[in-house]
């Protein structure tokens, strides 16, 4: 395979609010007055008396800053409210199961093994419902909105979708379909939603079942070429910059990758499913750490399936031949594990800014949602 050379992207400046500043701080008072023979009050006994005198004055006792005491915003400081990449990750303190959308069916709000899932600015939830050969929109308490395709092989037609994602980035927003079993990705903006194709063929290799979609934090359109065993990188004109991968064990090798996520700061997590791995690559593609391995144990991954990245850059991860979804820190540290016992088969997953996270159960047809609990 060829590797085209890619530009290195500069990291976004990372803002941040300052609160104004209160009022000054008002000094305290002494009453102190000194009574001195006249012999003694000589220039140079005056400013050492004065400089006596100010030393005995203190602040009033609700003006000191005790020590290892944060100071008061509004009242003398600059109190810093950080952005979520700047500050410390909020701990989870448990995830919950709340409820389940959809049922099994060809209908609306109904779904044929339903995988890869995206979240918009409203709540929406879109679902690449893989069996009906469509994308559906529903809100999030599963009521039906819309619906995207049907089986076929023309444009704006899909044979088994497996994932979905979503450009807030651009001009327009835009919906980017792996069209897995039409070996292609699809994509169209919200205002003609007229769509287009991406791409069939990088490196002049064709693309052969591609499962999954991710968006950089630039735009950028990031897609794993499944049976190729490597993923690609997009520019926002759609132009092919980076491909990595091949098939086997190693490092940079992969075996069946099914989906990705990319990080604020531009690293890549691969899920390398066929080795039971998450694998992270920095922004110019060069890997980085490997974790997970066949296993039950928390930490380990058997047959992982997606991956959904939070606020916080939290990694959720569905451990789909385990039944359940597992939490790693982004370097690879696990976190945490839940799951509910009728989850069967978890596949697609995405977080809301609410902390909610949706799973879609392949298995059984429907959307478990869960409740992320974090310490305040």
């Amino acid at each position: 395979m060829n590797l085209m050379t890619n530009k290195r992207r500069l990291s976004s400046n990372s803002g941040y609010n300052a609160a104004k500043l209160g009022a000054p701080i008002t000094r305290g008072r002494c009453g102190f007055k000194p009574h001195l023979p006249a012999e003694c009050v000589s220039p140079k006994n005056i400013c050492l008396l004065f400089l006596l005198f100010c030393l005995s004055c203190t602040l009033p006792e609700s003006e000191i800053t005790q020590s290892g005491t944060p100071s008061v915003t509004g009242k003398g400081s600059i109190g810093i409210l950080l952005s979520n990449r700047q500050r410390e990750p909020s701990p989870i303190v448990g995830i919950t199961y709340l409820k389940t959308l959809g049922r099994a069916g060809q209908g609306v709000a109904e779904f044929q093994r339903p995988l890869g899932l995206a979240i918009d600015e409203e709540n929406r939830i879109y679902v690449a419902d893989a069996g009906n050969n469509r994308v559906q929109v529903i809100d999030n308490t599963g009521g039906f909105i819309t619906e995207f395709g049907g089986r076929g092989w023309q444009r704006g037609e899909f044979d088994h979708p497996t994932d979905i994602a979503l450009s807030f980035q651009r001009s327009y927003r835009h919906l980017y379909v792996a069209d897995t079993g039409n070996n292609r990705v699809q994509y169209c903006n919200f205002i003609d939603q007229i769509f287009y194709v991406l791409t069939e063929t990088v490196d002049d290799t064709p693309l052969d079942q591609p499962e999954g979609i991710g968006i950089g934090r630039n735009g950028e359109v990031y897609v794993v070429d499944t049976r190729n065993h490597r993923w690609i990188e997009f520019n926002v004109a759609g132009v092919p910059v980076v491909a990595r991968g091949s098939f086997g064990s190693g490092t940079e090798q992969l075996w069946n990758p099914t989906d990705l996520a990319v990080d604020t700061q531009g690293n890549i997590y691969i899920v390398d499913a066929g080795n039971h791995l998450v694998k992270k690559y920095d922004f110019s593609g060069n890997p980085i750490s490997t974790w997970g391995g066949e296993g039950d144990k928390l930490g380990q991954l058997r047959e992982p399936k997606c991956v959904a990245l939070d606020d916080w850059n939290y990694l959720y991860v569905t451990d789909s031949g385990n039944r359940r979804l597992q939490v790693f820190a982004p370097d690879g540290k696990s976190i945490t594990e839940f799951t509910t016992p009728t989850l069967l088969e978890p596949a697609g997953i995405a977080v809301s800014k609410t902390g909610q996270v949706f799973v879609s159960d392949a298995e059984a047809n429907d959307i478990k949602v869960f409740q992320i609990f974090r310490k305040e």
